[in-house]
Formats: structure tokens, C-alpha cells, sequence
């Protein structure tokens, strides 16, 4: 009998992965705005609410869906090895969603504020890839595939997606420079 957490691979993966693209992609968001266009504060206030709430519609997602699938006019007569749960999907989904995408929102809390903003913008980067590799890392072994390359696509995905959270925000941020007067606060 294999591992439950085999079969919540999915939900661990998608659910991790999207947590920290979507803090990533916050904290981008808040350096494409400008040099002190976003307090470090602000950011982490608005990173852990969308982290615990954007966890729970994940989650809540997870478990309705896999409600559907453990319905019993569904048929798992192929998937024979497959004991579908709906409650344990859903918990996954939104713990892996919030433990993963917490780490790069400690860039924002008070004690890096003594680093520089070099600093700490390297600091999250590196604190982020060591995240997403070790979610790569994960599904590697669950599938079986090569860990590194598993550790290092999963890094590759993960910065590509908040960066075009990063190019985004920056083209919106200098269309908008001349119409909207923004507020000078303490950079991430």
C-alpha cells in the first residue's frame, strides 16, 4: 500500500506551488510599483490575508471537487489503489498553499527591515528558490523523476510565473506614474 501523501501529491504540488507564486508574485508586484510605493508592512499584511484566504478557496475548491470524484456514481473500478478523500485533499491543498507561500512573504517582517533593500530582495529570491526547489524536490521522488531536475524545474516555473507579475505591475506602474501621485513608504 502506498503512502497517503502519494495520493495527495496533486494537491501538495498545486497548492504549494501556487502559494508561492502568488506571495512571490505580491512582492514583486510591490517593487515593480516603485522604491517605496509599497510599505514592507503593507505587504505582509496583505500577503498573510490572501495567504490564509486564497488557501481556504483552495482547499474548500479541493474538498468539493474531490467530493465529486468519492461520489458514489463515480467509478474508481480503474483506479483501484486510489481511496479518494475529500477532506484530506482539500487539508493538503490548504496547508501546502499557506506553509509554502509564507516563505516568501518573511522578507516583509520587521527583522530584515535592518538589511538593505538589496539585501532583502536576495534574500527573498533565495529563500524562495530553496522553497520551490524543495516542493520540485518532493514531486520528484513521489514520481519517481530525478530530484534535481525536478527541484529545478519546479524554480524555473515558480519565477517565471511572479515574473510576469513582476512585468506587469512595472508597465502598469509606469503607465499610471504621471496620473497618480504615490506614496513614499519603506521599500521591501
Amino acid at each position: 500500500m502506498r503512502h497517503w501523501l502519494a495520493f495527495e501529491a496533486k494537491s501538495l504540488i498545486f497548492g504549494g506551488l501556487d502559494g508561492v507564486c502568488t506571495s512571490l508574485a505580491l512582492l514583486w508586484a510591490g517593487v515593480a510599483a516603485g522604491e517605496g510605493a509599497v510599505s514592507a508592512h503593507s505587504l505582509l499584511v496583505m500577503g498573510v490575508a490572501g495567504l490564509i484566504s486564497q488557501g481556504f478557496a483552495m482547499g474548500l475548491g479541493m474538498y468539493l471537487g474531490s467530493s465529486i470524484e468519492s461520489s458514489p456514481t463515480i467509478s474508481f473500478a480503474d483506479r483501484p489503489d486510489v481511496a479518494p478523500s475529500a477532506l484530506r485533499s482539500g487539508s493538503v491543498m490548504f496547508l501546502s498553499f499557506v506553509g509554502f507561500g509564507a516563505i516568501p512573504l518573511l522578507a516583509c517582517i520587521p527583522a530584515f527591515n535592518t538589511f538593505d533593500v538589496t539585501v532583502r530582495r536576495l534574500l527573498l529570491s533565495a529563500a524562495t528558490a530553496l522553497s520551490l526547489f524543495v516542493l520540485g524536490s518532493l514531486r520528484g521522488v513521489l514520481t519517481k523523476e530525478h530530484t534535481l531536475f525536478a527541484g529545478l524545474s519546479m524554480v524555473g516555473t515558480g519565477f517565471a510565473a511572479a515574473s510576469i507579475s513582476f512585468c506587469v505591475s512595472a508597465a502598469f506602474q509606469h503607465f499610471l506614474a504621471d496620473q497618480v501621485n504615490v506614496v513614499k513608504l519603506q521599500p521591501i
